[in-house]
């Protein structure tokens, strides 16, 4: 009687209904892997960073480390090599750039609400990813202070040949 009494029941139970609507606003759609996202990161900034390693370990420390400064000669050689330096634009602009928009887009999810009008952006704590997204902006904060700075050094040494030359 028991198992009659129990399929009856279950028979007679009120199915859920289900609003479609809203639960098609509120999917989240992944854009990437958040492991994947962060193993291009790091590959994205290893020609960087040595690069930055490279530097201080000839120039700040002094050290004669034959890698990095054969490193040193041939990134030289390959800017001067070319009119625009585009090896040099790629690996420390663009790549670190890539890098750091994968590793954010891994983490940062978008939702839309079309009703109420308004996004909502939820991001996962992932640390691997946001401190590869950092030090890719950071590479690339240098790379543009190194080059503004170098520009800015060339007009002045002009300026100042210019002005001692006319005197």
């Amino acid at each position: 009687m028991e198992d009659k009494d129990f399929l009856n029941k279950m028979e007679n139970l009120k199915k859920p209904e289900v609003n479609a609507e809203t639960s098609q606003r509120l999917i989240k759609i992944a854009l990437l892997n958040a492991q994947r996202s962060a193993a291009w990161g790091i590959w994205f900034l290893v020609v960087p960073v040595f690069f930055f390693c490279s530097v201080t370990l000839k120039y700040v420390l002094h050290s004669d480390w034959s890698i990095a400064g054969n490193f040193l000669d041939w990134m030289a050689a390959v800017d001067k090599s070319m009119s625009f330096p585009i090896v040099s634009v790629l690996l420390f602009v663009v790549l670190p750039a890539v890098g750091a928009v994968l590793n954010l887009l891994s983490i940062l999810h978008f939702v839309y609400d079309k009703a109420v009008r308004e996004l909502i952006v939820t991001l996962k704590i992932k640390w691997v990813n946001i401190i590869l997204a950092m030090i890719s902006l950071s590479v690339i904060a240098v790379i543009l202070l190194y080059a503004i700075s170098e520009n800015s050094a060339e007009r002045a040494i002009k300026k100042y040949e210019s002005e001692w030359r006319s005197k």
